[in-house]
């Protein structure tokens, strides 16, 4: 059959940078444009912990991680399940081929990987991991070319306060040149076109928070909880994920959003008392849960008020809260 493919890798306890004992295995089956994971860990220890789930490729000796999900390890074992696109790993721009093997994050930072391809040496330490970002990879295909094509136009005249001044040939009448436009000149759709960047927001409906959060209010309680007392917010399930902007839809696949909802039945959606828009998995804070949190995209917490509390907290440590994510508007 085209495009299949199945492997099987052994995963192997990772000690001070040394490889250990096998503690499982990871089995991989890539049907097409989908690929279909299952891990399966024994005899790891008995303490109950999350852990978490990426592939991963080497980059100068960098151990760089593309978040798949997350597993719970219990009594010693582990299993997890997913699925995802063989070409768009972790919601990047690489696909599966890229991918090097699977590194196992739990939140006391204890390391177990599995590496099926042979490439640059790496050591298997936390220091040497990394999360893929973004902004590490290059500008957009037609932002590039656009600024390509832009430098490759001659430069036949220097434009001064809006005035384009002519070479001597121009002055012959050969090649005449118009003045430039000011910008107040332009239309909106030729503004448009000269601009070099498009906000993501722009690939999808218009929105207004402030329309949003009186929707929000209308259809849940708002109330103030936090240690920020000029913060409010509203408590919402799952499925009310629709009812922000389209483009946060896709957070309803966020392992550590899912954990914590299935763990206290709600999310929170609110503004901080600086006016910054705020979608919060509840959670207490733990040193081993902050790694987790800033992983899958929450590296924030705002802790819940309690009474005698003069002032928050810099580190609340074992105190009831949420871990948030603002949205830009």
């Amino acid at each position: 059959m085209a495009g299949m493919k199945r492997f099987v890798t052994y995963i192997y306890a990772y000690e001070e940078k040394k490889k250990g004992g096998n503690v499982g295995f990871a089995r991989f089956d890539i049907r097409g444009e989908e690929c279909r994971m299952e891990i399966h860990l024994r005899g790891v220890y008995v303490r109950r912990t999350s852990c978490s789930v990426c592939l991963f490729r080497v980059k100068d000796g960098q151990i760089e991680g593309f978040p798949v999900g997350e597993m719970w390890l219990a009594n010693g074992t582990g299993d997890f399940g997913g699925r995802m696109k063989t070409s768009h790993v972790g919601e990047s721009p690489f696909c599966m081929d890229d991918m090097e093997g699977i590194f196992l994050l739990t939140e006391d930072e204890r390391i177990f990987m599995s590496r099926w391809k042979e490439g640059e040496a790496c050591e298997a330490g936390i220091e040497n991991f990394h999360l893929w970002k973004p902004q590490q990879i290059a500008e957009e295909p037609e932002v590039a070319a656009a600024e390509e094509m832009e430098a490759a136009q001659p430069q036949s005249a220097e434009t001064k306060g809006g005035v384009a001044s002519v070479t001597g040939e121009d002055q012959q009448g050969e090649t005449p040149i118009e003045e430039t436009p000011e910008p107040e000149q332009m239309s909106e759709q030729e503004a448009d076109l000269r601009a070099t960047e498009v906000p993501m927001r722009n690939i999808f409906p218009e929105y207004e928070w402030n329309e949003i959060w009186e929707n929000l209010k209308q259809n849940h309680k708002c109330y103030k909880p936090f240690e920020d007392a000029a913060a409010e917010c509203v408590q919402i399930e799952l499925k009310n994920l629709r009812e922000l902007p389209k483009r946060y839809w896709y957070l309803g696949n966020n392992s550590f959003l899912l954990h914590g909802f299935f763990n206290y039945h709600y999310l929170v959606v609110g503004r901080t008392g600086d006016g910054r828009w705020f979608l919060g998995v509840p959670g207490v804070y733990q040193r081993q849960e902050r790694v987790m949190a800033a992983i899958f995209g929450f590296p924030e917490f705002i802790a819940v008020a309690q009474e005698g509390d003069d002032q928050p907290c810099d580190e609340p440590v074992n105190r009831f809260g949420c871990w948030y994510r603002c949205m830009e508007e």
